[in-house]
Parts: C-alpha cells; structure tokens; sequence
C-alpha cells in the first residue's frame, strides 16, 4: 500500500513537472514604454518595424515569449506624460489591460524617452539646463514609479545626436540617464554612435530610424537578452 501511495505520488510530481515544461516555459512577458522611437515612428508619419518589434519576434523564436504589452507607448511621449500615465494607472483599450498591471506582469521592460520631448523642444526654444534637468527630474519619477510596481529587467534607450541637439551635449544627457540607469538597476543601452551610420535613417533633416537603424538598437539589446534567456529557462 505504501509502495503504490509513492508511485502516486511520484507519478504526481511527474506529470506535473512536465505540464510545468510545456505550458509555463513560455513565460516571458514584454513591455514597450516611450517615445517615437519605441513605436518605429517614421519622418512620413508611419510606424515601420521597431526595435520591440524585433525583440518580441527573438523571444518568440526562441519559445519564452507569452504576451508582448505595447500601446502604452506612443509618439510624443515625455517623461512627464509617460508619469501621468502611470499615476493615472490608464488603460490599453485593446487589450482592455492598465499600465500598472502591465508593468507589474513584465519580465522585460524597454523605455525610450527624450529623443521626442527634447528635440520637439529645440525646434522652439534653447535647450539649456532647466529643460534637461527637468526632463532627468521626470525621467527618474517614472524610474521610482516602475520599481515600485517591478524589480525585473528594465533596457533603458539612450539618445543620439541630431540637427538639433549637438554631440557634446548629447554624451552630456547620456551621462545622466547611465547615473539614473545605475541608480535604479536597469541595463543602459548607448546608441550614440548609431548616427555613424547614415544608411541608417531615412533622410538627413529627420531624427527618426529606419528599419536597419531599429535593427541596431536590438542589436545592442541582444548581448543581454541571451543571458536573460538562459536565467529564465
């Protein structure tokens, strides 16, 4: 009696090792946070192929992909309305899911923000120092408010130069987002050298990727999703 009371339950343990293997294996959840340059936004105005778009594919190819959370971000988007977002915990209409929720769920979570809200603002205005610390002030409010909701893996999109915003103030700003990045524990991904590559972007007059350009951010991504992989399975 008591030799087949373990079989049943070794067989239990068993069967429910192997449900485990084939239905919780594919148990990585993606998150998209940010800007324009997080949907693929184009100078026409059109969303193309973005960096999340190739990393929810490489999850998928590799079998740990289960749900890819995006919507929440979208062109434009700044620290501070990202903030307000999170605060107001909104809702994706589409898959009827709040951000607070999605973020809570996420294993990964890539953000990109700045390359929006600082160049739509040098297009008006000086960018000088009470716009950039405003922009790290808000940057870091959204950083406290994630990790209150997630201590998972946060990428962290750094910014490049542009025809408005100058080389040496870029490597400025990116110095600062590598301290926030430290501070809260995320991967910092540096990008800036991406604008040595013209065949890059779609035309000179525009801060925004092509297809390739997206390519080059994942690629940087890819060192560190290997080991998550492994850390996972």
């Amino acid at each position: 009696m008591k030799y087949k009371i373990f079989i049943i339950i070794l067989l239990g343990t068993i069967f429910t090792s192997l449900i485990y293997f084939y239905v919780d294996k594919d148990n990585l959840n993606l998150l998209a946070l940010g800007d324009g340059i997080s949907t693929g936004m184009t100078p026409y105005q059109i969303e193309g192929y973005n960096y999340n778009d190739y990393l929810r594919d490489y999850l998928h190819e590799n079998n740990i992909l289960e749900n890819y959370f995006k919507n929440f971000n979208e062109v434009d988007e700044n620290a501070s309305t990202l903030f307000n977002k999170i605060n107001h915990n909104v809702e994706n209409i589409d898959r009827k899911l709040k951000i607070k929720q999605a973020i809570k769920e996420a294993d990964i979570i890539t953000i990109s923000l700045g390359m929006d809200e600082l160049n739509n603002y040098a297009k008006k205005n000086n960018l000088g120092s009470t716009k950039i610390n405003g922009y790290l002030e808000n940057y870091e409010r959204v950083l406290k408010e994630i990790r209150k909701i997630n201590n998972k893996k946060i990428f962290m999109i750094g910014l490049y130069e542009t025809n408005l915003i100058n080389k040496n103030k870029v490597t400025k700003i990116n110095e600062e987002l590598k301290k926030l990045a430290n501070q809260y524990n995320l991967i910092f991904i540096d990008i800036e050298t991406i604008t040595e590559y013209r065949d890059y972007f779609i035309n000179n007059k525009n801060y925004y990727l092509n297809y390739k350009g997206q390519k080059y951010i994942f690629d940087k991504i890819t060192p560190f999703m290997e080991k998550t992989t492994i850390e996972i399975i």
